[in-house]
């Protein structure tokens, strides 16, 4: 069937502002219909749409001023619709994430029923009535082989019969592969419809293709690629319900809301076993919370500050990533033991604009989570530009909730952008700027306080770093934006998008360790973080937690201060192994090294101060920090 596209509604006059999500497959009068989200320009409304041979708009709401999300029934719902399912029988499958541990359960007829539990995290699940009981899917990142957490996320599947007892199939499921390289890895956000003879079918997405896979008496077939494939930014949820012998398939591609028409499973029931539902006490290998670094040997305390340290770019399925917001956050805090994170999805980027309503339910997920003086969850997005020769792209952090998005489409030159988010009281930040270019015309180091020099795409702190670097714009990169006279700090992040080496590019398996900011602050707050960055109070490491503090002539990392014929650079490092070397960069170069070799340094180093200089430090394997550069006052 033809796609609902933002510029093909019908009964609804084009309009390039117009865009569809929250796709839901709804019955009325016994007919199912399609229930979604439009945005119009003028706000989001509900609209209900027939399916026959071509969809056709039968009931479009009042504009309202930012829709969540829809439930299963259509009706408005929740920023916790990802995390809970209903089916139309009554029964509801919920998951929690508290401290690290995940569990599904059904609750049914005033029963509840455990279906998994295990140390990891879960989330988007899905509920289908059959004969007997209930299937349940949901996505998770517990690997079946040794029950380790890990990166890629993979569907489940488990039939809870009418006394409670929790089933598997006991044919195993092909195709699963938690260890897949490039684009497309992963397997989430389930649709489980049952077939007249019992036969189940599960449709899903990976990080950026739409799946079938079906199990029957016969056993699982293959997973079965429905859509174009290529990088993209589609939809999270696929929807699914049987009609007839027919399954009624939805999902958001590029274009918009595609609506197809697939047979129903079957091939009889799948044969059944017993379920193991709590894997907590087999999770010996888990690995543990990453609390590497000691808190009490912190040198920002003798300042009155402490060190906190976060993730603030990466990507989920609301953009060109996988998993859901809570995810982010649940992965920073109880997986990493993060102490702030921001999720940063792209606001409008291969085919997919984030309307109000999306951007409400991602500023609800982080209020959720966000616990002053326990966890900071900043308020984020990315503004997605033109390549070099255009202004690259921008993290942009916003001061408040309920700060509007400045949308690429409406200011897509980098300076204008910049000074919009200054107005609004937040900060924007360049990041893989040999890659994509860093907009030194729309530098502002009031707007633009930080750079990010260090991720999963490699380190832009000069060319040919060791760490490695993707593109090969060298004139775009920090020490050349620092030598012309461009004021900044620097941070790091993963910039990961839930993918393995991230398709090749990453230095590590595990993309999300690829870059962390470090903050100075007072307090553990959203503002307090928000100012650090600001203040260029923030130094960025290569993905462990390095504790640095670096203090020239009395000043702080990021300070503006007379210059000097020399000056003394006082460094107190803790790393996470041992120290090789702590070097003083200035424009020069490397103006001062010394080796170290020990697991903690203090050492004061002499040297002229001109213009700016900062501090590396290189751990002996490999992983590094550097400090925001201090700069001599104009």
């Amino acid at each position: 069937m033809p796609l609902l596209a933002h510029d093909d509604v019908p009964g609804l006059p084009p309009d390039e502002r117009r865009y569809l999500r929250g796709a839901r497959l709804v019955r009325r009068g016994g007919a199912l219909a399609l229930a979604a989200i439009v945005w119009d320009g003028e706000g989001e409304r509900r609209a209900i749409f027939t399916l026959g041979d071509a969809p056709a708009l039968q009931a479009l709401g009042e504009a309202e001023a930012g829709i969540v999300a829809l439930g299963s029934d259509g009706e408005a719902s929740d920023e916790r619709e990802e995390m809970r399912a209903r089916c139309d029988d009554g029964a509801v499958v919920e998951i929690t994430n508290e401290e690290g541990v995940a569990e599904v359960t059904l609750q049914r007829a005033g029963r509840r029923v455990q279906v998994w539990r295990a140390r990891g995290m879960a989330a988007a699940p899905a509920v289908a009535a059959a004969d007997g009981g209930h299937w349940i899917a949901w996505h998770h990142d517990v690997r079946e082989d040794d029950l380790r957490r890990d990166v890629a996320k993979w569907i489940a599947l488990r039939f809870v019969d009418a006394a409670g007892g929790v089933f598997e199939c006991v044919a195993p499921m092909l195709d699963r592969d938690r260890d897949l390289e490039g684009e497309e890895q992963s397997f989430e956000f389930p649709a489980v419809v049952v077939g007249a003879d019992g036969a189940v079918a599960i449709f899903g997405r990976g990080s950026h293709d739409f799946y079938r896979q079906d199990v029957s008496a016969g056993g699982w077939t293959g997973r079965r690629s429905l859509s174009s494939g290529g990088w993209g930014s589609r939809g999270r949820r696929c929807v699914a319900a049987v009609d007839g012998d027919q399954v009624v398939f939805v999902r958001r591609e590029k274009k918009g809301l595609q609506i197809e028409r697939e047979p129903a499973p079957s091939g009889g029931a799948p044969a059944l076993r017993d379920a193991l539902t709590d894997l907590v006490p087999r999770q010996t290998s888990d690995v543990p919370v990453d609390r590497s670094f000691d808190r009490s040997a912190d040198p920002a305390t003798r300042h009155g500050l402490h060190t906190y340290f976060g993730d603030i770019q990466q990507h989920s399925a609301h953009s060109d990533g996988v998993g859901s917001a809570e995810e982010a956050h649940l992965r920073a805090r109880d997986r990493y033991g993060d102490d702030f994170v921001a999720l940063t999805d792209h606001e409008s980027f291969l085919g997919k604009r984030t309307g109000p309503g999306e951007w409400e339910y991602l500023q609800r997920v982080a209020d959720g989570f966000d616990a002053p003086g326990r966890f900071a969850a900043l308020l984020a997005y990315e503004w997605t530009g033109r390549r070099y020769p255009g202004p690259g792209h921008k993290c942009v952090y916003v001061p408040a909730r309920g700060t509007p998005i400045v949308s690429r489409d409406d200011v897509p030159e980098g300076r204008a952008l910049v000074q919009a988010i200054k107005a609004q009281g937040g900060i924007a930040s360049p990041h893989h700027v040999g890659w994509t270019g860093c907009d030194e015309d729309g530098h502002d180091p009031v707007g633009q306080p930080v750079w990010e020099i260090c991720s999963c795409h490699g380190c832009y702190e000069h060319a040919d770093h060791p760490l490695g670097a993707r593109g090969d714009h060298d004139d775009q990169l920090a020490d050349v934006m620092l030598a012309k006279g461009h004021r900044f700090g620097f941070t790091a992040s993963s910039d990961s998008h839930g993918l393995l080496w991230h398709h090749g590019e990453s230095r590590k398996r595990d993309p999300y360790r690829t870059g962390l900011t470090a903050v100075q602050a007072p307090e553990l707050t959203r503002e307090a973080v928000l100012e650090a960055l600001r203040a260029r109070r923030c130094y960025a490491t290569s993905g462990v937690k390095i504790l640095l503090d670096v203090q020239v002539a009395g000043a702080p990392m990021g300070a503006e201060i007379d210059p000097a014929d020399q000056v003394p650079v006082v460094v107190r490092a803790v790393g996470t192994s041992t120290l090789a070397r702590v070097e003083v960069v200035t424009r020069s170069g490397t103006v001062a090294s010394e080796a170290v070799d020990a697991r903690a340094v203090e050492r004061t180093l002499e040297v002229p101060f001109t213009e700016y200089l900062y501090v590396r430090v290189v751990q002996a394997d490999g992983e590094m920090a550097w400090s925001s550069p201090v700069f001599a006052r104009a």
